[in-house]
């Protein structure tokens, strides 16, 4: 039908329902005329072409996603294609596909009106089927096999509860050896350098949520209560209020740290994510406690004490964020880089209050393709942990942001999710930020387990608003007004009930909630509930338009200055992108240049002297590595071999020789000294293994912590490098101090917690 024809036919169809309705006026006729041409145009339409997201990256419509030439098509809920290139053989001209082959009858079901979110939902569920392994526990990933502590928790957390709780059970015991949960990936040599275990509790309370399993609820609280005791030992800074360790999950140490850090300044550096872990792990004990009567004031005075320092010791004031880390051990400062797991964290434990909540949403800068690991990146080092997109994150992230009921970084956040598994067809491990492709990450997998708990997390945590409770599942949706309609998931599992949801309209705020066609006054569905009951929430079709995010380009800092000493001078190289530098000495700020030398002063007490660039963006570097400056009445080197009967320039400590290590310091007055070893650790590399040695420090009969000697590289026992620093009270005169292996420094390893010291260092601190 040509135009002429269409406009004829429907001109003569008005004429007629006009003269049938008996209408008087010629009014009446053209509205009739205009009303009934704009439904059959409208009915016309494809409705799929309606925006749900879009920028000038990329387009997500209710069945496709667009991203200039690439594109994938939602075609079922049970088949995507994608032209997106799997790899260098692919063009935009092949078409590859997904399709469902697996069983996943016996998971919720989920339905709405955007196919490309039912297909992808029915993705990921296959995706947990194709990593559970013959010893029906999880991979980690198709490339990498086997169970790991923070992986298998974070997921478990953020889906994998709701989906697999008696697998994710069996995963989370694989963790545990001897009563206690295992570190089992970081920095040199692993645990007490990573401490980020502890969101193993949180899993497991997210288990007994879901299940009401008292059983699991028992055997959990032994496990989290022994590992607590340790951890309080050794990682928990008791000056400090904080826990020492890497950040979570961002274990490869030149990613995300300076380039002068080692394992031993990151045991001594305070991380975000690692304090949000931990007082979450200390939150659960409590709340477990409670459930089987026991006493917990313990672990609640200091989940107290660590919130209260975390708010006072990283939150940015004026940057209305929180600091990505506290470092540089004798004069610490904070990286004002933005860390978004730890963020995330913050926001969903209650670490940060109402407006803090609100002021991370809107202040800190997300990407295009989505919120990437820390923000601003670190030049010069290939996408991984830096320059990069995790799911995960991006998940935690999403689930943050409907706390703060902020409608664009939900939206924008889903949007990342969808975006890149329906591309990619697989939920993939992580993305370069400034182009949101996988290709040219240091490593990738398809199906990363954390990244598929991440995608379902969209539908569970988001869209549905599940938020488990000790007696209660509370259903909170939040439903973006571009995602508007009905919701339904069905099939799913809670406690003794199996609950069939639908979800109507879209909004944050409930208008009405019931169950079995029965009104309730509060969105809580009770743990005692049995059999299959019907949910139905009509949601208030009202979202605050106020709502706002900082939507930037990807930025790097500049890096870290390298300065050395020459002729009482410091001197650092010029970077053209620096406009000028600061001069710390002991965290003071002492001189604002933009020269490159800065001459020092003969001074008569101990100062480390650190640079730091400032590029034209205001972007930060990292301090540079400390220049220490002592004079020679303020510091001793004592060599350790003096105080045994080995006829070797150094001593050896293992599991049992030198197991309780003495040795006597003489000092002229009585004072505040720091104190560190000269060590070799050649047990393994700086990425690998789990032989990290610790000792218990005491001064005569004090406890004052744990020295680490981590693993400097394997069998490089001729690589000597210094010990973390502590703070210890001298008398006037011969101090008697030990070096002990207690049952609380084992690692995780066991059997290998060896170390070679040369010398011992004492510096009086003024």
């Amino acid at each position: 039908m040509t135009l002429n024809s269409f406009f004829a036919h429907h001109f003569q169809l008005s004429l007629s329902i006009y003269q049938n309705l008996n209408m008087k006026h010629p009014h009446s006729f053209i509205q009739c005329f205009s009303l009934l041409l704009f439904c059959l145009l409208f009915t016309s339409c494809n409705f799929n072409q309606v925006n749900l997201y879009h920028s000038q990256e990329y387009k997500i419509f209710p069945d496709e996603v667009k991203q200039g030439d690439y594109y994938a098509k939602a075609l079922s809920s049970t088949h995507i294609i994608s032209n997106y290139p799997a790899d260098s053989s692919k063009t935009i001209k092949d078409t590859s596909h997904w399709r469902l082959t697996r069983d996943i009858s016996r998971y919720p079901e989920f339905e709405s009106d955007f196919p490309i979110l039912n297909a992808l939902y029915n993705m990921s569920l296959e995706e947990i089927e194709l990593n559970i392994n013959s010893d029906s526990l999880f991979d980690t990933g198709e490339k990498w096999k086997g169970v790991w502590t923070r992986d298998i928790s974070y997921s478990v957390i953020l889906a994998l509860a709701i989906t697999n709780p008696e697998i994710s059970m069996h995963s989370l015991m694989q963790k545990v050896k001897d009563g206690k949960i295992i570190q089992d990936t970081g920095t040199g040599g692993s645990w007490p350098i990573s401490s980020d275990r502890m969101i193993w509790s949180t899993a497991a309370w997210e288990i007994y949520l879901s299940t009401g399993n008292k059983q699991w609820l028992k055997k959990a609280y032994s496990i989290i209560k022994k590992t607590t005791e340790e951890d309080l030992n050794v990682t928990w800074n008791y000056h400090e209020h904080l826990f020492n360790g890497e950040s979570s999950f961002l274990d490869w140490r030149e990613q995300s740290y300076p380039k002068w850090m080692d394992a031993k300044d990151i045991y001594s550096a305070f991380s975000l994510s690692t304090q949000a872990v931990h007082y979450q792990s200390l939150v659960v004990l409590s709340k477990m406690g409670e459930l089987l009567n026991h006493d917990t004031q313990k672990y609640q005075h200091i989940s107290e004490a660590l919130k209260k320092s975390i708010n006072e010791k990283l939150w940015l004031e004026d940057k209305e964020h929180y600091a990505q880390f506290k470092y540089n051990a004798n004069s610490t400062i904070v990286s004002e880089k933005t860390e978004n797991l730890g963020q995330s964290l913050c926001i969903l434990f209650d670490i940060a209050d109402g407006e803090q909540k609100n002021q991370i949403i809107d202040n800190t800068i997300q990407l295009p393709y989505g919120v990437s690991c820390f923000y601003p990146q670190i030049p010069n080092i290939s996408p991984y942990h830096n320059n990069s997109i995790w799911p995960f994150v991006q998940a935690y992230w999403n689930w943050a942001s409907t706390k703060t009921d902020n409608d664009e970084s939900v939206k924008h956040g889903l949007s990342s999710l969808i975006r890149s598994s329906a591309l990619f067809l697989t939920n993939k491990e992580n993305m370069v930020a400034e182009t949101g492709d996988f290709k040219g990450t240091a490593i990738n997998s398809d199906r990363q387990l954390w990244s598929i708990a991440g995608s379902l997390s969209s539908i569970y945590r988001v869209l549905f608003g599940l938020n488990y409770k000790a007696d209660h599942l509370v259903v909170s949706p939040y439903i973006p007004r571009e995602f508007k309609g009905e919701i339904n998931i069905t099939n799913l599992k809670y406690r003794n009930s199996t609950l069939d949801i639908k979800v109507l309209g879209f909004g944050n705020k409930i208008n009405s909630f019931m169950i079995d066609s029965f009104p309730l006054n509060e969105n809580e569905i009770p743990s005692t509930l049995k059999g299959h009951h019907k949910v139905i929430i009509e949601m208030n079709n009202s979202l605050s338009y106020q709502s706002k995010i900082k939507l930037r380009q990807n930025a790097f800092s500049p890096e870290e200055p390298i300065v050395t000493i020459i002729d009482s001078n410091l001197v650092w190289k010029h970077n053209d992108d620096v406009r000028k530098y600061r001069i710390y000495c002991n965290n003071e700020l002492i001189e604002e240049t933009t020269d490159t030398i800065f001459p020092i002063q003969a001074l008569d007490y101990n100062c480390e002297y650190q640079v730091e660039s400032i590029d034209k963006n205001r972007h930060h570097s990292f301090l540079s590595a400390p220049i220490q400056v002592y004079p020679k009445t303020k510091i001793q080197i004592i060599e350790a071999e003096w105080f045994t009967n080995q006829k070797k320039s150094y001593i050896e400590l293992s599991n049992k020789i030198n197991s309780n290590f003495i040795f006597k310091i003489k000092v002229k007055e009585r004072g505040s000294y720091l104190i560190d070893f000269k060590y070799a650790n050649g047990n393994g590399s700086l990425t690998s293994n789990d032989k990290c040695a610790t000792r218990s420090l005491w001064v005569s009969n004090d406890y004052l912590g744990t020295i680490v000697f981590p693993q400097r590289g394997l069998n490089k026992w001729n690589d000597w490098g210094y010990s973390n620093t502590m703070n210890i009270n001298l008398d006037k005169g011969t101090n008697k101090l030990r070096l002990k292996l207690e049952s609380f420094n084992k690692n995780k390893n066991i059997k290998g917690n060896g170390a070679l010291i040369d010398k011992i260092r004492i510096r009086r601190v003024e």
